[in-house]
């Protein structure tokens, strides 16, 4: 069976994450809205919610298109102090919303295509939220 676009690109980002970084995939079948991944490091812990989106050059405002359950979810966290980002990914890499309104609401494709990270600069940023050490990988 073969895996979603989105599952592909999870594995894209983890291929390049230092192992120091604990990482725990997500799936609830009793609990809905609980983002994708859980990372833990020496330093903070983070929340992703990833997207994946087929198109290389988006025609209107990219909006991460989450489930009423991970607004919720995702809201809740931002709202209490904890990190949680959602990660839109794409072929050429993907885009970090770290900013509530952005995961909501969406942002223009000029800016989504100027903020595009390749899979390795992904795992990069979410190495250095985690880590005391920031090393470039």
């Amino acid at each position: 069976m073969a895996r979603k676009p989105e599952s592909q690109f999870i594995s894209g980002v983890h291929k390049y994450l230092v192992h120091s970084v604990y990482r725990m995939k997500n799936h609830n079948a009793y609990v809905g809205g609980i983002p994708d991944c859980w990372y833990s490091g020496n330093k903070a812990d983070l929340w992703v919610e990833y997207k994946y989106i087929p198109v290389s050059k988006p025609r209107k405002i990219v909006i991460p298109d989450l489930s009423a359950l991970q607004v919720r979810w995702i809201a809740d966290r931002f709202l209490e102090g904890r990190d949680t980002w959602v990660i839109v990914g794409c072929k050429q890499g993907g885009v970090i919303y770290t900013d509530l309104n952005e995961m909501l609401a969406g942002i223009p494709p000029n800016a989504f295509i100027s903020r595009i990270q390749t899979r390795k600069e992904l795992a990069n940023a979410i190495y250095e939220h985690c880590s005391l050490i920031n090393i470039t990988i």
